[in-house]
């Protein structure tokens, strides 16, 4: 929301600076030159709306490549808490797939809107992981399960980095420079033929300057997949909890399969 509101503030003083400027110092509008300029103007406006574009479309397909790893993530957890349920010497390892679950969602959330995550979480799985491998299951279907538990806390480890990767993707510098750049053009270049001000084109002014800063603005609040507008939050996670609840109602604690 910072950078914004710096694009708010400065577009509307360079608007202001600008139309103070043309009022004492410029000429009647006569048209002189006034072809090239629109030409110039046209251009910068259309290179404005291509970067715009292509930008979106690269901020969205990111929320939903990150969207979709988070869900993963969460589905494989649920998983993996199907898998040790049924053995009884894993009552631990539930326990421990609930506190991950909670520490992502509490606290990589907060830190992943700056690109960083937290390592509590990282040592829980770690812990998980140690505590899966020593479980000494009895019976070919309780080493079936905690085979396949290992399977998903690998498949964990791996969804947990590729989170961590979403949240340090971002748009690439070049385009807001791109887009800030022709943005500028398609507000100052009007300005160069140095025609005195009238109330319709303090309009037409008006019009170019909100086109360009909404535009910008827009983008920026969707440039990080876990910050601003449509931001992922960790609601598969929370769901994952409910999914927990109700395994252990049909697992409980200490159950013994047979």
């Amino acid at each position: 929301m910072g950078w914004v509101t710096v694009l708010v503030v400065a577009a509307v003083a360079i608007m202001l600076i600008a139309l103070l400027v043309l009022r004492r110092r410029g000429r009647a509008d006569e048209g002189s030159g006034a072809a090239s300029v629109d030409f110039a103007a046209n251009l910068a406006l259309a290179v404005y709306l291509l970067v715009l574009a292509y930008a979106a479309v690269l901020c969205r397909d990111a929320l939903a490549t990150s969207q979709t790893d988070v869900q993963a993530e969460a589905e494989t957890l649920t998983e993996m808490y199907w898998s040790v349920a049924p053995i009884p010497e894993a009552a631990p390892i539930r326990a421990q797939i609930r506190q991950y679950s909670a520490q992502s969602a509490d606290l990589d959330w907060p830190l992943m809107a700056r690109g960083e995550m937290s390592s509590v979480p990282t040592a829980t799985l770690k812990d998980m992981r140690a505590a899966t491998i020593r479980l000494r299951p009895v019976g070919d279907q309780s080493k079936s399960l905690q085979k396949d538990a290992l399977s998903r806390v690998s498949e964990v480890a791996h969804a947990r980095a590729l989170r961590a990767d979403d949240a340090e993707t971002g748009l690439e510098a070049i385009f807001v420079i791109s887009m800030i750049i022709s943005g500028l053009l398609v507000i100052v270049l009007p300005w160069t033929l140095g025609a005195r001000p009238t109330p319709q084109s303090v309009i037409g002014d008006a019009v170019r300057v909100a086109v360009v800063v909404i535009g910008i603005g827009f983008i920026m609040l969707i440039s990080h997949p876990f910050s601003g507008l449509s931001a992922v939050g960790p609601d598969a996670f929370e769901a994952a909890q409910q999914q927990y609840d109700q395994i252990d109602s049909r697992f409980p604690v200490g159950f013994a399969s047979e």
